[in-house]
């Protein structure tokens, strides 16, 4: 199974603000306390990045978000013919 978003461990503080702004609710806090939320619903996820702009921990790497290889693959054929 794809996951969409990948925390890391040491940089995430927890804070759950990712879960509170997901529009697709695809987030949920972690039952372990002190631990990054949990993806529930991967395949539901939009990619419109709100998880990652609200979360206060991003410039330390707590939040990432990974592109399924056919959108980085459209994004990427769309640069190339714009520099033509």
């Amino acid at each position: 199974m794809f996951n969409p978003i990948v925390f890391d461990q040491k940089a995430c503080n927890a804070c759950n603000v990712c879960v509170d702004v997901c529009t697709m609710d695809i987030l949920a806090p972690n039952p372990e306390k002190g631990k990054p939320p949990v993806v529930l619903y991967p395949d539901e996820c939009e990619y419109d990045g709100s998880c990652w702009t609200h979360c206060p921990s991003r410039d330390k790497g707590a939040i990432d978000i990974v592109m399924p290889l056919s959108m980085r693959a459209s994004i990427l054929r769309g640069a190339k013919e714009g520099q033509k």
